[in-house]
C-alpha cells in the first residue's frame, strides 16, 4: 500500500470512529463477534459490520480505533469484559431501541406486571421479536431490560412501590451486585474508603475501577439519584479523557492522577465547550464533581502524592463571546498598550541615576521645615537617606525623614507610583507591573490560563537536550518525587518554538527575571521558582510577595480585567474590552490563519489528533471570511498534510497589517530548498510546463525538483562526493530536529534521501570505498548545503 493509500485509509477509519462517537446512538449500532486471539478484549467488530463500513482490518489505525471503541464502551457500561458477542449484540439492540424513543413515546409504552410488556411491547418490534429467549439465555440482556424498567420508574411510568408475589413472600433476598450503571456505582458508594488499601482494584471488564471507587465515595453527600448520576457521568468523562491519553484503565490510581490532572481535564473540556459539544454549565458540573473527588483522594489515609493544582470553571456567558477571537483592531490596541507598558517597566527597572536635586527639608527639631515640602526635597530624601530604594512595609515611621517623605508625597497632586515613575524608578513591582508580561506571553504563544499560571523560571529552554531546538515546557513531579516529566502546553509532548518566536519568549523570561530579581531572594520557597511573582500593594498585605501559581484560581481574570480597565481598552463598538486568556488563544490562532499558516500547522499547534477537529474548532470560533475560505479548501484535501493549491487561494488583503505576533514566523508559506544541483523558491508552485505534465498532482510538491540526481545522464565525480555527503547529513538532521516530515515537503526530503542513498551507499555506489571514505571525511568541512526556511520548521 502506498503512503497516499495508507493516508486515505487512516482518514477513513478515523472518520468512521468520529461519526460513531458523535452519533448519540452510534455505540448501539455496533455489532460484535467473539475474539479468541486474546489481543485486547473478548470482543471484536464483526466482519459484516466492518464490511458495511468498508474498513481495512489489517491497518494499524483500525486496530487502535477498534480498541479505543471497545474501551470506551466498557467505561460506559454498555458492554462487559468476557461477555459473549451474541449477548452483547442483543443488549445493544435492546438499549439502542429504547434510547431512540422520544420522551413522549416512552411515556406511552405498554406496562404489564409493573414492567415493560414483552407481548404488547418488545415482541412487536421486528428486530426484538426473539428478545425474551435472549434474556433467558444471557443475564446481561436481562440487566439491560432491568435498566429500561429503572428508567421508566424514574419517569413515573412504573410504580416504585410495586412488589411481585414472590417479593411479597420473600423480601429478604440478598442483593447481588452487578457490574453496570448506577447499580454498581451505588455498591461502590457503600464500600469503605478509609485508606489506600480499600480501593477496589481494576480488572477485566472494569477499567479505572479505583478511580470509579473514589468518585462513588465522593458522592456520599449527594442527596438524590440525580446528584449521584452527576458523579457517575463525570467518571465516564474522566475515564474517556484518560483513554485518549493512552491509558488502559488497569493502572493504579497513583500512576493515573498527577498534580496537574484537573487543569489538563479542564483544557480537554474547553475544547468540547468551544466546539459546541458541551455547555459551560454542564462543564462546570463535571469540573465540580472531579474537584471534589480529587479532594476525597487526597484525604484518604496513606495517600502520599503531591497536592492537586486547582483550576477554575467556565464562564456561563455565551460561548461565542467567551472564546471569540479579538478583531484585528482590538488585537492592535491590546498589543500597543502592552508593548508601551513593557517598554516603560523595563526602563524603570534599570539602575537608578541620582539627580542631585533638592535639599534637606528636615529641621533640627525633626519636623519638616516651613516651605520645604516639595517633590524635589522628597527626592533628596529618597537619594540621600533611603539609598535610592522605595520604602518597605517595615519602614520606621518614627524616623523624621520617613515622616517627612510620606507627608510630602501624600500631599502631592499625583500618586506615589506616578511620582516615582517620573523619577525613573518603580515604586513597587506589583501585579500591575507584571500583568503586561503575562498578556504578552499569552499573545505570542496562545497558552491557556493554567499554563501561564504555572510557568516556572526554567520552562524556557534555549536548546533541548535531544533536539537542540528551543522549547517551552512546564514540569510536574510524580508522587514518588523520583521522576520529572515534561508536559506540553498544547496537549502534545512539548511546545516547540520557531526561531523568531523563541527570541520573543526568551526576552519576556529575561525581562521578568531582571524585574523581579530584587524581590525573588526574599520570596517563599514555592514562589522562588515561579516566573510570575510580585509584591502586594494591598494595605492588608503590603509588600508581601505573591505568585501567580499560588493565588486564587480566578486571579488571571482579575489581573486581565483590572489591566483592561486601567488602560481604558475598548472593543470595536466602544464598549470596555473584556480581556482574557481564553480569547487571546483563539486570537493567536486567528492571526495564524490570516497569515496563511496551513491548517496542518495549526493542527500541530493545537495538539489535535485529526484535522477535522481543527477545522471544527476554527469554524466554531467565528473566524472571518478568509478563514472560512481556507477551511473550504482544506476540506477538499484527502491527505491531512496536503497544502492549498495556489489556484484555490483567495487573495484577501487586510486593510491594516498588524505586526502583533512578530515572534511567530507566519508569513507566506514559502519554503526554499537549496542544494548543490538545484534551488527552488517554491516547490509547491512549479512553472506552468510542470503543471501541465500528466504526472503532476495539484497541491503536491514539484515532482521535477532535484531529479538531476536520478538522471542517467548526470555526471558525478569523486569531487562531488563531499557536497553530496553534506547534503545527506543535513537532510537527516532536518528530519530529526524539525516537523518538516509531517508536511508535504517531507516527501521531497524522503525522495532526495533515497537518491543519495543509492549514490553514497557502499553496496550500491559506483565509487570505490576509498573515494566514499574520503568524501565523507571532507564533508565535515562543507557548510550547510540545504536551506529549508519556512513556518514552524
Amino acid at each position: 500500500m502506498s503512503i497516499f493509500e495508507s493516508a486515505v485509509e487512516t482518514m477513513h477509519v478515523l472518520t468512521w470512529l468520529d461519526e460513531v462517537e458523535k452519533d448519540p446512538l452510534g455505540y448501539y449500532k455496533v455489532e460484535f463477534a467473539d475474539n479468541d486471539s486474546g489481543r485486547f478484549a473478548s470482543l471484536m467488530l464483526s466482519p459484516s459490520y466492518v464490511s458495511s463500513y468498508g474498513l481495512d482490518v489489517s491497518s494499524e489505525t483500525f486496530e487502535i480505533a477498534e480498541n479505543k471503541l471497545i474501551l470506551n464502551m466498557l467505561v460506559d457500561g454498555l458492554i462487559e469484559q468476557g461477555e459473549a458477542a451474541t449477548a452483547t449484540n442483543w443488549r445493544l439492540k435492546l438499549l439502542g431501541w429504547y434510547r431512540s424513543l422520544s420522551s413522549e413515546q416512552k411515556l406511552t409504552l405498554p406496562i404489564f406486571g409493573n414492567q415493560l410488556s414483552m407481548k404488547r411491547g418488545l415482541k412487536l418490534v421486528p428486530e426484538l421479536a426473539s428478545i425474551q429467549s435472549a434474556m433467558s439465555a444471557y443475564p446481561t440482556v436481562r440487566r439491560a431490560y432491568d435498566e429500561i424498567n429503572d428508567d421508566l420508574q424514574k419517569l413515573g411510568v412504573i410504580s416504585g412501590a410495586y412488589q411481585t408475589v414472590h417479593e411479597r413472600i420473600d423480601s429478604k433476598e440478598k442483593f447481588e451486585p452487578v457490574e453496570h450503571g448506577l447499580v454498581d456505582f451505588k455498591r461502590l458508594k457503600a464500600l469503605p474508603l478509609d485508606c489506600t488499601d480499600d480501593y477496589e482494584r481494576p480488572g477485566p471488564g472494569r477499567p479505572f475501577q479505583s478511580i470509579k471507587h473514589a468518585f462513588a465515595s465522593a458522592s456520599l453527600k449527594a442527596a438524590s439519584d440525580s446528584g449521584l448520576s452527576n458523579y457517575l457521568e463525570t467518571f465516564k468523562w474522566v475515564a474517556k479523557f484518560f483513554v485518549e491519553l493512552g491509558l488502559t484503565g488497569m493502572e493504579s490510581i497513583g500512576d493515573i492522577l498527577d498534580p496537574f490532572v484537573l487543569p489538563r481535564f479542564r483544557s480537554h473540556l474547553e475544547q468540547r465547550v468551544i466546539t459546541g459539544d458541551l455547555s459551560p454549565n454542564h462543564a462546570n458540573t463535571l469540573m465540580s464533581s472531579f474537584r471534589k473527588t480529587l479532594g476525597t483522594v487526597s484525604s484518604v489515609k496513606g495517600y502520599d502524592g503531591s497536592s492537586f493544582i486547582n483550576s477554575p470553571g467556565f464562564d456561563a456567558n455565551r460561548v461565542t463571546d467567551t472564546y471569540r477571537p479579538y478583531s484585528v483592531d482590538e488585537r492592535l490596541r491590546i498589543s500597543q498598550s502592552v508593548d508601551e507598558d513593557i517598554l516603560l517597566n523595563n526602563r524603570l527597572a534599570q539602575p537608578y541615576v541620582q539627580s542631585g536635586v533638592g535639599v534637606d527639608p528636615v529641621g533640627t527639631d525633626g519636623l519638616l521645615k516651613h516651605g520645604q515640602g516639595t517633590l524635589e526635597n522628597a527626592r533628596w530624601i529618597f537619594e540621600n537617606k533611603f539609598g535610592c530604594s522605595s520604602l518597605g512595609f517595615t519602614a520606621d515611621e518614627s524616623d523624621p525623614y520617613v515622616r517627612a517623605y510620606l507627608s510630602i508625597l501624600t500631599r502631592a497632586d499625583i500618586g506615589i507610583r506616578d511620582v516615582m515613575q517620573s523619577w525613573g524608578v518603580h515604586h513597587i513591582v506589583d501585579s500591575a507591573v507584571i500583568t503586561p508580561y503575562i498578556v504578552k506571553l499569552a499573545q505570542i504563544t496562545g497558552l491557556n490560563a493554567d499554563s501561564l499560571r504555572l510557568m516556572n523560571l526554567d520552562d524556557y529552554v534555549k536548546e533541548h537536550e535531544l533536539t537542540l531546538r528551543p522549547c517551552l515546557r512546564y514540569w510536574k513531579e510524580r508522587s514518588d518525587g523520583g521522576k520529572v516529566m515534561h508536559l506540553d502546553l498544547f496537549d502534545a509532548e512539548i511546545t516547540w518554538l520557531t526561531t523568531s518566536q523563541s527570541k520573543e519568549v526568551a526576552k519576556i523570561f529575561e525581562e521578568v527575571k531582571f524585574l523581579t530579581a530584587g524581590i525573588r531572594k526574599n520570596a517563599p520557597a514555592e514562589a522562588k521558582k515561579r516566573l510570575f511573582i510580585w509584591e502586594s500593594s494591598a494595605p492588608a498585605s503590603y509588600r508581601k510577595i505573591k505568585a501567580l501559581s499560588t493565588s486564587k484560581i480566578a486571579v488571571m481574570s482579575v489581573l486581565f480585567g483590572a489591566y483592561a480597565k486601567r488602560k481604558g481598552l475598548l472593543d470595536d463598538s466602544g464598549v470596555p474590552l473584556s480581556l482574557s486568556a481564553s480569547r487571546l488563544r483563539p486570537s493567536f490562532i486567528s492571526e495564524l490563519v490570516e497569515r496563511d499558516v496551513t491548517i496542518r500547522e495549526i493542527q500541530l499547534i493545537l495538539g489535535h489528533k485529526h484535522v477535522e477537529t481543527t477545522m471544527a474548532y476554527l469554524d466554531r470560533m467565528d473566524f472571518n471570511a478568509m478563514a472560512r475560505a481556507k477551511l473550504t479548501v482544506a476540506l477538499s484535501q484527502v491527505h491531512e498534510s496536503a497544502m492549498e493549491p495556489e489556484m484555490h487561494k483567495r487573495q484577501v488583503v487586510p486593510e491594516k497589517k498588524v505586526e502583533l505576533i512578530e515572534a511567530v514566523n507566519v508569513g507566506a508559506p514559502r519554503v526554499v530548498f537549496k542544494t548543490p544541483l538545484a534551488s527552488c523558491a517554491n516547490i509547491m508552485n512549479p512553472p506552468e510546463f510542470v503543471k501541465k505534465l500528466s504526472s503532476y498532482v495539484p497541491g503536491s510538491p514539484c515532482s521535477m525538483y532535484n531529479m538531476c540526481l536520478g538522471c542517467a545522464n548526470v555526471m558525478l565525480t569523486a569531487s562531488d562526493l563531499p557536497q553530496l555527503f553534506a547534503m545527506e547529513r543535513d537532510y537527516l538532521k532536518l528530519a530529526e530536529v524539525s516537523r518538516i516530515m509531517d508536511t508535504p515537503y517531507g516527501r521531497v526530503v524522503r525522495e532526495n534521501l533515497t537518491l543519495l542513498n543509492k549514490i553514497l551507499s557502499e553496496n550500491t555506489s559506483e565509487f570505490s570505498l576509498e573515494e566514499l571514505a574520503e568524501g565523507r571525511r571532507l564533508a565535515e568541512f562543507v557548510d550547510t548545503t540545504i536551506l529549508v526556511d519556512g513556518v514552524g520548521l
